[in-house]
């Protein structure tokens, strides 16, 4: 998984740099100074890590996606029969792994894993669960954000908490949105497929116009 999406970013970067370049050279030609410096520095943004911001309700497997995501060979996110994310982590390249505690409420884990290089991940607590000052911490990660995943559980991908914060994206950010239908092996497959359709109707009534959704089993992957 981790070494599609390098792949997939690496070529997508190679392509928008290359247009930026031509732009950059236009505005030299033509001698808009400012403009130049602002699509300089659109450029150099380019090379930062993607961020991905992980949603969804607890227990709806978000940590082991992640995990799956990392390709660590070890528990990253902390998957556990209760709820464990009560902090928003932000997964970050790092040449030594660091755990560095920023205020009660957000954590920075740094890690010297090659995905990261090109993505950064923000995981947040259960969209059932957030009091106030999460949802004032996750919506500073929102505006930064070049994807959101929404992580449902497969068996019922329809739970209020977690449409209700995609509307809240949706309407006030217009991010880019895709689902993930995590645990795919503990449901028949004929099942998993009309929950897969049923949110890809879902998301195009709340104005995705053909939804990306994906299943998915960590424990598979």
């Amino acid at each position: 998984m981790a070494k599609l999406i390098n792949q997939n970013l690496q070529a997508y970067r190679a392509q928008v740099d290359e247009i930026i370049k031509d732009l950059h050279e236009l505005t030299i030609r033509i001698g808009n100074e400012e403009l130049a410096q602002t699509v300089s520095d659109l450029r150099n943004r380019i090379h930062e890590p993607f961020m991905f911001v992980i949603v969804g309700e607890v227990k709806a497997g978000k940590s082991s996606f992640i995990n799956a995501l990392l390709d660590t060979g070890k528990e990253v996110a902390r998957v556990a029969p209760q709820p464990m994310t009560d902090t928003i982590q932000q997964i970050l390249y790092g040449e030594k792994e660091e755990h560095i505690t920023i205020n009660p409420f957000l954590k920075k884990i740094l890690l010297p894993v090659e995905i990261l290089k090109e993505i950064a991940i923000v995981d947040t607590p259960g969209t059932n669960t957030i009091v106030e000052n999460h949802q004032q911490i996750t919506e500073s990660f929102i505006p930064a954000s070049d994807l959101i995943v929404f992580v449902f559980e497969a068996k019922n991908p329809y739970r209020q908490s977690a449409w209700q914060f995609f509307d809240f994206i949706h309407a006030d950010w217009r991010k880019k949105v895709i689902f993930v239908l995590q645990q795919k092996d503990l449901m028949p497959a004929e099942d998993l497929e009309v929950n897969m359709q049923g949110v890809r109707e879902y998301a195009d009534k709340k104005g995705i116009p053909q939804p990306k959704v994906f299943a998915v089993s960590a424990k598979q992957e």
